[in-house]
């Protein structure tokens, strides 16, 4: 069965950068990668918000948009699941990883828009980085935009949502689910890439390995 990675943190925190560098260190190992982000379903419910006049969202700079409701952020995990499920249902080769990103500000509440059996098999890596590195970083690529995950993220919205989050408690929150702390990850991730590259590719070979020993 393809192993389940929730790659975490806030806007700006590096999930781009390190989703990528996963993939080349899966792709070494002759692994394939799924990602599924929940930015793209907020980006469509938000269309349709804007269609049917719901006032849920709205527009932002730069062509991104703000959730006001932040009710929509429980809905988009919600349908994160049924698609992220729906690569389990696939018949292709077992050997791939299905990365799902997302950030909240109450991982609490978060991992209970997920069904228990969705998360028990899970692994999990959490990205920690001060907020100002974070809004930095978010200016700095939507001025030299290199990639789709180059968007744009407002004042706005870390100000009433993202000014804080718990996910230092991750480990004790997953406990409730029955994950075993072996499962997570946590990386401070304030400084450039290269810093924590070596960890996040143990993380990585470690988790394939524990595959592959399993299989046999």
């Amino acid at each position: 069965m393809p192993v389940k990675l929730f790659l975490l943190g806030s806007p700006g925190s590096g999930k781009s950068t390190m989703a990528l560098y996963i993939e080349l260190l899966a792709q070494d190992k002759h692994w394939s990668v799924e990602r599924i982000n929940d930015y793209g379903i907020l980006r469509e419910m938000f269309i349709e918000d804007q269609q049917k006049g719901a006032g849920r969202f709205k527009p932002a700079d730069r062509g991104g948009f703000d959730v006001i409701d932040f009710k929509a952020f429980d809905e988009a995990l919600q349908k994160l699941e049924q698609r992220a499920k729906l690569q389990f249902s696939l018949e292709e080769p077992e050997q791939k990883i299905v990365l799902i990103e997302f950030a909240r500000n109450d991982y609490q509440k978060a991992f209970q828009q997920f069904s228990r059996d969705f998360l028990q098999d899970a692994y999990f890596l959490y990205l920690d980085t001060d907020i100002d590195i974070c809004k930095q970083r978010i200016r700095g690529r939507v001025a030299n935009p290199k990639t789709e995950d180059d968007y744009y993220v407002s004042d706005y919205i870390f100000q009433a949502y993202y000014r804080y989050d718990n996910g230092q408690f991750l480990t004790d929150i997953l406990q409730e689910y029955g994950v075993d702390e072996q499962r997570v990850k946590f990386l401070r991730n304030n400084e450039t890439p290269q810093v924590i590259e070596s960890s996040i590719g143990e993380f990585v070979h470690s988790l394939i390995g524990k595959v592959v020993i399993r299989a046999a």
